[in-house]
């Protein structure tokens, strides 16, 4: 068993991951996804003023991609984003790996052999072919002859 990285390995590689170009989330996503249910809770004691709360991230040092300040549009459509993309890992996560549907076999029947009139001879060529010929008679839902 391979040992645990501690914290602050993981801290290093966290911020090699980050630093690379292209990366597609934001600092303000990053941020508000880490405290998601913090953060939910806040705006559930009070209506959320955008404004203000862009403030607030700038003066955490949180820019938009040009070093500019946070727009409170900007604030209010992350943090929708990050909403839903926790709703949907909780419900990928709760929903789990589906059981696997148990299959049931279904009973055949036993197949029924074919009637032997007591008038033919038990073996031979014409015993085997009377009882073809019974055969497909009863699977046709002929009369048998006679």
């Amino acid at each position: 068993m391979k040992p645990k990285r501690s914290d602050t390995e993981m801290q290093q590689l966290a911020e090699l991951a980050r630093a690379k170009p292209g990366i597609t989330r934001s600092p303000l996503y990053r941020w508000l996804r880490a405290r998601h249910d913090t953060f939910a809770s806040l705006l559930e004691e009070t209506r959320p003023e955008w404004r203000t709360l862009a403030e607030g991230f700038a003066r955490l040092g949180m820019t938009n991609p040009d070093g500019g300040p946070i727009a409170p549009e900007t604030v209010r459509h992350t943090w929708w984003r990050v909403r839903r993309d926790v709703a949907a890992a909780r419900d990928k996560r709760a929903a789990g790996t589906p059981p696997k549907p148990t299959v049931t076999p279904v009973p055949r029947p036993a197949p029924t052999p074919p009637p032997q009139t007591p008038t033919e001879p038990a073996s031979g060529p014409s015993a085997a072919l009377a009882r073809l010929r019974a055969e497909l008679n009863a699977r046709s839902g002929r009369k048998p002859d006679g």
